[in-house]
């Protein structure tokens, strides 16, 4: 199936477009790299027990198998990705300031739950206008991606230090402050229009595929990836609560 062709606009490099996506991706990352590791300590530091910990890190990741494809295909058809992508970054951080509410069971996993419905996309549209500048004009995808890694990484460390000395009550600050420069980041994204196709796969491409999913070998390898992703989510939950509580 041939593509239909680029407008004349979408043809034309913006400025510094390694560069806008490389902030992009690397203030992405911030917010991500301290929710994993620290999020679960706050968790404890406000008297949930292992039981709640675990509904209120779980749940979202069930609520976002189904909401993350519904708005990354809108995006996909939205005049533009990057306005979607400012958009949900704005919502995460109006949504995150709810942490600082009372910290009620139900209200932490209502706001974890609302936070993953627009959280949980970032990542994916970054991809998209980043790919979409490798197709386009032969962007390196490496050097703009390397810089949310980095990030990561570097929220990981530098958070440590952070709440070794204020303690877990400055989880949800770092989190709504990095969201924040997410937010003024996502300013600077490149408008590239919609891409030249919303889905890489047509409806008669699903159509005959779709069998293919009951291929038992692909089931067995389904299960296998299954078991090493829960493995690393119950890592990821508890890991650091047991790691303060071996000092």
């Amino acid at each position: 199936m041939s593509l239909p062709p680029l407008s004349p606009e979408q043809l034309v490099q913006p400025r510094h477009f390694e560069l806008r996506m490389s902030l992009i991706f690397a203030t992405l990352f911030v917010s991500l790299g301290t929710h994993l590791p620290y999020f679960p300590l706050w968790l404890q530091a406000k008297g949930f027990h292992a039981g709640q910990i675990a509904v209120i890190l779980a749940a979202p990741m069930f609520l976002r198998v189904v909401t993350t494809p519904l708005l990354t295909a809108l995006a996909d058809r939205a005049r533009d990705r990057a306005h979607v992508y400012i958009a949900l970054v704005a919502a995460s951080m109006v949504l995150s300031a709810g942490y600082f509410l009372p910290p009620s069971y139900a209200v932490v996993l209502a706001v974890s739950l609302a936070l993953t419905i627009v959280w949980t996309p970032h990542s994916p549209i970054a991809d998209s206008l980043a790919l979409s500048g490798v197709r386009r004009f032969g962007s390196n995808y490496t050097s703009m991606r390397k810089w949310g890694s980095i990030s990561y990484l570097c929220a990981n460390v530098v958070g440590g230090f952070i709440l070794a000395r204020t303690g877990a009550e400055a989880v949800p600050a770092i989190i709504f402050v990095a969201l924040g420069a997410a937010l003024a980041a996502g300013l600077l994204a490149p408008r590239l229009g919609r891409p030249r196709r919303a889905s890489p796969l047509s409806a008669t491409d699903i159509q005959h595929s779709a069998p293919k999913l009951l291929n038992a070998y692909f089931l067995y390898f389904t299960l296998g990836v299954g078991i090493i992703t829960a493995s690393h989510a119950f890592l990821y939950g508890f890991v650091s609560i047991y790691w303060k509580s071996i000092g």
